[in-house]
């Protein structure tokens, strides 16, 4: 009898829920259909709204398979500039009018004429490493033809990303898949997607979990790479981004674009609270990590290819303390990605970049 009221009892704590307390449940739709170079690309014409436990947004995919307007042709501004990039550039957590893209092509047409003004279209795909983002540039090339390319590079994945791709195929021309998300993730999200108080349950012992030291704060890949014994995955990983950087610049080149690359840094490069955080859960590793090892590779990588690089984790941890906060002030509590706040900042920095660099949006 016990036994049945117990599995009463779940159910009517669910219907509670459903009716006086509902939950944030999860909805990540699948945007994505199969491409053989690419591994996969967004599904043109795809609308809907991804949902999370920390924020709501709605995605609409242009019919020519990337986010945001589709590019006037022939063009109607005298400057197009391309943004690539993975979920940071696609703007993962929020509106397209929100993301870094359209914010900067704001910012550089403010007090600008029509004879001056400039646009930028966002072709960021969330996931992608920069072998498949030099790919999908190539392939929407006659149809943009842009002056100039920012490549938002995350230094948190895109290396192990372009590990993936490259070796799984991408030195002869085709990225490998993405693989599927393991049995256990598949079933979290599908209880997460339904049950508001699986919802309910995971986001509070997920907590937990964190503040006993249980469950790591970020992805194993994402500290790795900063230990100052360099493992034979981090030195296959960045070898894998210089390859595939070499490919992008000369691609340009080729076509006369000019290239920059914005490197994005990870939430606690730029919070000292969150790396504080994050040594406290490594005791035994404690003074084995290089905090910005992953810059000055990724920054000695692109001087030996000539291309012109914007850091940008100065000038979020110098916007951060100009207001008095702490640098998670741009990302979202849990997720990793930027809020508003991160693509504010982002659009703004590299706004000052090219308005003091008049070559940049010019010749």
């Amino acid at each position: 009898e016990d036994g049945t009221l117990n599995y009463l009892a779940i159910p009517a704590v669910e219907i509670g829920l459903r009716l006086f307390a509902p939950q944030a449940l999860l909805h990540d739709p699948d945007a994505f259909i199969p491409d053989q170079q690419l591994g996969a690309r967004l599904a043109p014409g795809f609308t809907d709204r991804v949902v999370t436990t920390e924020f709501t947004s709605t995605w609409v995919i242009n019919e020519k398979g990337y986010r945001g307007a589709v590019a006037d042709k022939p063009r109607t501004a005298p400057m197009r500039i391309v943004a690539l990039g993975d979920s940071f550039t696609f703007g993962y957590g929020v509106e397209e009018t929100q993301s870094w893209p359209r914010l900067l092509q704001q910012s550089l047409n403010a007090g600008r004429g029509g004879d001056e003004r400039v646009e930028v279209v966002n072709l960021g795909v969330g996931g992608y490493g920069t072998w498949q983002e030099s790919i999908w540039l190539e392939r929407n090339w006659e149809e943009l033809r842009p002056d100039l390319v920012i490549l938002g590079f995350y230094v948190g994945n895109d290396p192990e990303d372009n590990a993936r791709t490259v070796e799984s195929g991408g030195a002869g021309g085709a990225a490998g898949k993405p693989a599927p998300p393991p049995r256990g993730e598949r079933a979290r999200r599908w209880l997460g997607s339904r049950l508001h108080l699986y919802s309910l349950v995971s986001t509070r012992a997920d907590d937990l979990l964190v503040r006993l030291g249980m469950r790591r704060l970020v992805y194993p890949f994402e500290l790795e790479q900063l230990a100052t014994t360099e493992t034979r995955t981090t030195r296959r990983a960045w070898e894998a981004t210089g390859v595939s950087l070499r490919r992008l610049a000369a691609f340009c080149r080729r076509n006369g674009a000019r290239l920059v690359v914005a490197l994005i840094p990870m939430k606690h490069q730029v919070s000292d609270a969150v790396w504080a955080r994050l040594l406290r859960y490594y005791p035994a590793d404690v003074g084995t990590f290089d905090r910005f090892r992953s810059q000055r590779i990724a920054r000695t990588l692109l001087a030996k290819e000539g291309i012109v690089t914007v850091d940008l984790l100065e000038g979020l941890a110098e916007s951060a303390a100009r207001t008095g906060q702490d640098g998670r002030a741009f990302y979202w509590p849990r997720d990793q990605h930027f809020n508003a706040a991160g693509h504010m900042q982002t659009a703004r920095l590299l706004a000052e970049y090219l308005m003091t660099r008049p070559a940049s949006l010019s010749e």
